[in-house]
């Protein structure tokens, strides 16, 4: 993760989120090509890309008017020559960056990066690579947000993307370093209020309200009744839910052995400041008996 400031730009502005249908179908299809591919199998990451829009000040909006995928990283080895190259990869994908917002300006097209999407299966993208992504991003652009695209639902034939943000506490939090339990239970960040959803709209050309205006009116019941052979099976996602909330209970379980690990090493920790107090205040008294002077506790409590 690239190096941020200590201070926010300012708060964010924008109350809901609208995407052009071009995105959408550029999302759909740029998710579509990896997954056939097996991709995500292969690299062991999500499928992202970066985000493209401006600010509607007046109607406090996020316009999402275009997208492109990022490429995919390359595995991070160790070793001196090694990590030249992963410097060179990394100079590379960021040229490359570049050169797309170029050349979307001398298109007149909007250049202006207004976040990044990712593509995650039952929409489980709550992980510390979308945190950090969203860190770097909404630590120079307050208006910025990560776009989740849920393949599963769509391939069922319903659209699912949602919008999310890091809330200003959890960013204040973020750009502090401070993630001690002590400090989130002080601050009162839970995982209800790490991140806020924006409602979503989908802005559609005049060309194509009419079409589906003409489309509702020849028949919907008619449609419906033709349709029956184009529905999904469900085995398919069955079994990726499946496996995902398998992996996901691994996690859980990882975590909670690792907070009860920490639980028990404050415990320990704690015994001993309370012992080491004990034996200066101890000693304190006879040092008083003897008419010296009593020594400190600081050294202790550091």
């Amino acid at each position: 993760m690239s190096t941020i400031s200590a201070t926010v730009a300012g708060p964010s502005i924008v109350q809901f989120v609208q995407i052009d249908s071009l995105v959408v179908m550029k999302i759909v299809k740029h998710v579509d090509s990896e997954m056939y591919a097996g991709l995500n199998e292969v690299a062991g990451e999500a499928c992202q890309g970066l985000l493209t829009g401006l600010v509607s000040i007046d109607d406090r909006r996020l316009e999402i008017t275009n997208c492109f995928p990022t490429a995919r990283a390359e595995p991070m080895l160790d070793g001196d020559e090694i990590a030249q190259n992963n410097a060179f990869y990394e100079e590379q994908k960021q040229a490359e960056m570049l050169d797309m917002l170029r050349k979307f300006r001398d298109m007149n097209i909007d250049y202006e990066l207004v976040g990044f999407y990712q593509a995650h299966p039952f929409g489980a993208c709550f992980a510390q690579e979308t945190i950090d992504s969203l860190i770097d991003y909404q630590a120079s652009v307050p208006d910025g947000v990560v776009l989740i695209y849920d393949p599963v639902k769509t391939r069922q034939g319903q659209l699912n993307i949602r919008a999310y943000r890091l809330s200003t506490k959890a960013l204040e939090m973020s750009l502090d370093g401070d993630w001690s339990p002590e400090s989130t239970r002080t601050t009162g960040l839970t995982y209800e209020n790490m991140l806020e959803e924006l409602p979503v709209v989908i802005k559609n050309s005049h060309l194509v309200n009419v079409m589906l205006a003409e489309l509702a009116l020849e028949g919907g019941c008619a449609i419906q009744r033709s349709s029956s052979h184009l529905e999904l099976g469900t085995r398919r996602s069955l079994e990726k839910c499946l496996r995902s909330l398998m992996s996901d209970v691994d996690d859980l379980n990882r975590t909670v052995m690792a907070y009860t690990k920490y639980v028990a090493d404050k415990q320990r920790y704690d015994l001993t400041i309370y012992n080491a107090m004990q034996k200066r205040q101890a000693e304190n008294e006879q040092r008083e008996a003897r008419g010296e002077p009593p020594l400190s506790f600081d050294d202790i409590k550091r």
